[in-house]
């Protein structure tokens, strides 16, 4: 009977195509105006009613402003914006979802995205989601397109979209 792995054995081994299939990642996904975001679960620190933001002055679109949250500035991504489509118009369904950044920088430790809508949890497994191979093009932000179920979905770049701000010199206060 073959050994079963803990935490720190997937650290360091990779995953047999078997524990692969069985692996489940509690994943949400984030329902933007024409699209739906994938993330997992363990990079949303909170999911917050709208609030308005202080304004970012000289700054492209996509970025809408700084988010006061838990005594930090947080920047506030339109991923709509970002992507060169249409932000939907602020609702009661308006939500801004406050994410861990991946690189450990105390300079942006956190970012948020505005959705519209509530996330809906999923136990995401390997069978259940399939590469779009319709979107071809790189787009800025994006680490992936996948189809979840047949629906959809597009997985952020939190590195590439955490770099993007540090190029324009924003930081968390």
């Amino acid at each position: 009977m073959p050994r079963r792995r803990n935490m720190t054995d997937t650290l360091s081994i990779p995953l047999t195509d078997e524990e692969l299939a069985e692996l489940k990642v509690r994943s949400f996904t984030l329902p933007l105006n024409q699209m739906k975001l994938l993330l997992p679960s363990t990079l949303i620190a909170e999911v917050l009613e709208y609030k308005e933001v202080e304004p970012a002055g000289h700054m492209p679109e996509w970025l809408l402003g700084m988010l006061q949250w838990r005594g930090r500035s947080v920047p506030l991504f339109s991923m709509e914006k970002l992507l060169g489509q249409e932000q939907a118009n602020r609702s009661e369904r308006t939500r801004h979802v406050v994410c861990n950044t991946l690189s450990g920088s105390p300079r942006i430790p956190f970012l948020a995205i505005q959705i519209e809508g509530m996330p809906q949890l999923h136990m995401v497994t390997n069978e259940m989601l399939a590469e779009d191979k319709e979107v071809m093009e790189k787009q800025p932000g994006v680490q992936g397109r996948f189809q979840l179920q047949g629906e959809k979905v597009l997985v952020p770049d939190l590195d590439a979209m955490e770099k993007m701000l540090e190029h324009l010199g924003v930081s968390a206060d």
